[in-house]
């Protein structure tokens, strides 16, 4: 495949291969290898299935050779038919090589290391031998007619000679690809861009790039990755992989939608749902400030804030919130405004006058000061109420005092 020039408009670099980017969850893999997160068989087919209904075309699965239930559970899920591939990450020796195809994945990706962390990589022969591992690996896959994947880990910190050395090897063995890992997350998304444009340009094979979030820019590197040519983006659901995890299915997905014009087509409308699904599997709660999938995305607290999306939602909104799955809060607090106070209230069914609105807000600002929090609808039910009961002692007192006067 020719590659066009960095001036190049992003989506004209992709119109001879169609689609433009895949994405490839490893959410089963990577995400469960996040400290301490264990999925039980179930919950792995459990969650193939639900990104496979989302638009995922690649699963990449999980590891053979790290126990028979791994294995196990590689077999249901490769037999399951759900439309997706489905991929086994492999060490680069040929036994791992023929536990994936005895499980029946769609191909495997095969993983070496050339940056010399630890130094016990190279103790046994250096490079040279690890590229013997490598090409044996390889050799046995094309054997079995299973498709393969070159994993480069620790990319981002091996030497560039050895890396574009390992992609140009990775096309002469007919590797599908070239996963280029910024395993310890330690480029940015201007290096990323350089790394593949440059792996694009000497070795001339589609490029999957493996992005971490050490630094917080996986989803940035890896929508960078993408502008320089990568076809590829390994991805999770809520982000969750080794460490601080990988680039986060959802921010990608929603990030080239809106940012790059890059519908890739997935059901966008599941997103928390398949986050709920994943973050209970993996006893890792979404944070409510989480990037397109938390509660807070479209809560809104600032008076300001609110009344510009009760009035137009593009205000403060860059797309709507069941487009992810969430509804829309107005949140009562201390920065809100007398158009929360009366909105809300005409959702319980009250028509507040003006100065209702003021005497409400007074208090439901002085309790939220109190509280150190947003308050609950009952809450609000209950100034309310202390509201109308004042209200009516103030009418019963004046009347009282009228009936005392003297004639």
């Amino acid at each position: 495949m020719s590659r066009l020039s960095r001036a190049e408009p992003f989506e004209s670099r992709f119109r001879e291969v169609g689609h433009p980017v895949c994405l490839v969850d490893t959410t089963l893999r990577d995400g469960e290898q996040n400290a301490g997160v264990v999925f039980a068989n179930q919950e792995k087919v459990r969650i193939a299935h639900l990104l496979a209904e989302i638009g995922v075309k690649e699963i990449e699965a999980g590891t053979p050779s790290l126990c028979p239930e791994e294995r196990e559970a590689l077999r249901q899920i490769a037999g399951l038919d759900l439309g997706s591939r489905i991929l086994a990450y492999c060490r680069a020796v040929p036994e791992d090589i023929d536990m994936a195809a005895d499980c029946g994945v769609d191909a495997a990706v095969i993983w070496t290391s050339l940056s010399g962390f630890p130094p016990s990589v190279f103790a046994s022969g250096g490079k040279e031998r690890a590229l013997e591992h490598v090409a044996a690996a390889a050799d046995r896959a094309a054997s079995l007619k299973l498709p393969f994947i070159i994993c480069a880990e620790d990319a981002s910190r091996t030497r560039n000679d050895l890396i574009l050395s390992l992609a140009v090897k990775a096309r002469e063995w007919g590797a599908e690809r070239f996963r280029y890992c910024d395993t310890l997350s330690v480029i940015s998304p201007f290096t990323a861009f350089q790394r593949v444009q440059l792996i694009l340009e000497t070795a001339d094979i589609d490029v999957e790039i493996h992005c971490h979030n050490d630094f917080g820019m996986a989803t940035a590197n890896a929508l960078a990755g993408t502008k320089a040519g990568a076809r590829y983006v390994t991805v999770s659901v809520n982000g969750l992989g080794e460490r601080t995890g990988n680039p986060a299915l959802e921010e990608v997905v929603m990030a080239l939608k809106y940012l790059e014009g890059i519908d890739l087509g997935f059901d966008t409308g599941r997103f928390r749902e398949v986050s709920e699904y994943v973050a209970g599997a993996s006893s890792r709660a979404i944070p409510i400030w989480k990037a397109i999938v938390g509660e807070n995305v479209f809560a809104h607290e600032s008076g300001i804030h609110a009344d510009g999306v009760i009035k137009n939602p593009l205000t403060y909104e860059v797309f709507s919130p069941d487009e992810v799955g969430l509804t829309r809060q107005l949140v009562v607090g201390k920065h809100s405004g007398s158009r929360t106070i009366q909105h809300k209230f005409l959702e319980f069914g009250i028509d507040l006058t003006d100065h209702e609105v003021d005497l409400i807000l007074a208090q439901a600002r002085q309790m939220a000061v109190e509280l150190k929090r947003a308050l609950f609808d009952k809450e609000l039910m209950y100034i309310y109420q202390d509201f109308l009961r004042d209200n009516e002692e103030r009418k019963a007192a004046a009347g009282v005092g009228v009936m005392n006067e003297e004639p």
